[in-house]
């Protein structure tokens, strides 16, 4: 709302205090110059000076309310200087005109007023404007209570108390969550220790296997070794000697004419069937054999009592340089695999069947 300044307007006496000021200062810029033996410009600054100090004084008394007392009694004191220098220098030249030193005294008590005045309406209008702010202040105070009752918005108590039931939750899903995180912890910890236990079995029963394996190949070498550790027998040793000459035998082979292998031997029963095995052929040494109708006397044919490397030494006897394993093998009926496998043994054995050399598949 609009208000009204209540105190008297100011105009009115700035206009009044400025004439007598400005005849104050010419009446006493002319005393004090007048007075004064100096220069007449010097002299004239002089009495303008007090004043130009007097309204100084009541400019800032104006402008700056909160030091307008101590301004106050500064501009009477000039005022009280500048009508004694107008009362002396007037009673010199007449008595009358010492009444002109009370021009700075009327001047500055007009501005004393206009200087009340002012207070006054600034003071009234400070009321005025605090009473429009109390005023308005209420407005807005009853506004606030009629829209706090109209208002469909939460009071301050039912904010705090859902605040509170928001804390309460978050307390209760942040406890759940660290819960389960300590469960998941739990159940990796116990899964990494039986992870653990398994791996560690797994090793030690790896660490078995590899010991009962390398039993195993250690059994096989040491049996493989025996194997190849088993004597060897040449025919000479197995068989009857034969004679040196015919008349050494007992009889002749019959008229049939039947050749004979060396002095009385057999032809027909120094070939064993194609594809009969090595293990069959293999007779320990002094075991007793079967009767073979073809034997004279049904005495065991000497390939029958023969092992492997024997029939193979006894080859390479009877072939001399002509030897090979083709040829030992189509003799014996048996792969050239194993006819090396022989020659090996024999070698291991010690005897010597470099004779028997190689063939170019052997190579």
């Amino acid at each position: 709302m609009n208000t009204t300044p209540t105190g008297p307007r100011t105009r009115p006496l700035l206009i009044a205090a400025t004439i007598p000021s400005v005849l104050s200062l010419a009446w006493t810029a002319w005393s004090v110059a007048d007075m004064i033996p100096a220069p007449l410009p010097v002299a004239l600054a002089a009495g303008i000076a007090l004043d130009v100090a007097l309204v100084a004084a009541v400019a800032i008394a104006w402008v700056a309310p909160a030091i307008a007392r101590p301004a106050q009694i500064a501009s009477w004191v000039i005022a009280a200087v500048a009508a004694a220098a107008i009362a002396l220098h007037s009673w010199s030249i007449s008595p009358a005109l010492a009444l002109m030193a009370a021009v700075p005294l009327i001047s500055k008590a007009l501005w004393h007023l206009a200087l009340s005045a002012k207070a006054a309406g600034d003071a009234a209008e400070a009321a005025a404007a605090a009473r429009a702010a109390e005023q308005a202040a209420a407005e807005r105070a009853e506004a606030d209570r009629k829209a706090a009752r109209l208002s469909t918005a939460l009071t301050e108590e039912e904010e705090a108390e859902l605040a509170g039931l928001e804390r309460q939750a978050a307390y209760v899903a942040a406890k759940a969550d660290k819960q389960v995180a300590l469960a998941d912890a739990r159940a990796q910890a116990e899964q990494r220790l039986r992870l653990a236990e398994i791996e560690r079995d797994a090793q030690t029963q790896m660490a078995t296997d590899e010991a009962t394996a390398q039993i195993y190949v250690r059994r096989a070498e040491l049996a493989h070794r025996i194997r190849l550790a088993e004597p060897v027998y040449t025919a000479t040793e197995i068989g009857p000697r034969v004679p040196d000459d015919p008349s050494g035998l007992e009889g002749l082979p019959p008229a049939s004419g039947t050749p004979v292998a060396g002095f009385g031997f057999p032809q027909h029963g120094a070939r064993p069937a194609r594809g009969a095995s090595p293990a069959d052929l293999r007779v320990p040494p002094g075991a007793p054999s079967g009767a073979s109708p073809a034997a004279p006397g049904g005495a065991p044919r000497v390939e029958e009592a023969l092992s492997g490397p024997q029939r193979l030494l006894a080859y390479v006897a009877d072939a001399g340089g002509q030897a090979t394993v083709k040829g030992a093998a189509r003799e014996m009926g048996v792969h050239p695999r194993t006819i090396r496998r022989y020659r090996e043994r024999l070698v291991e054995a010690g005897h010597d069947v470099s004779a028997l050399g190689t063939d170019p598949a052997d190579s």
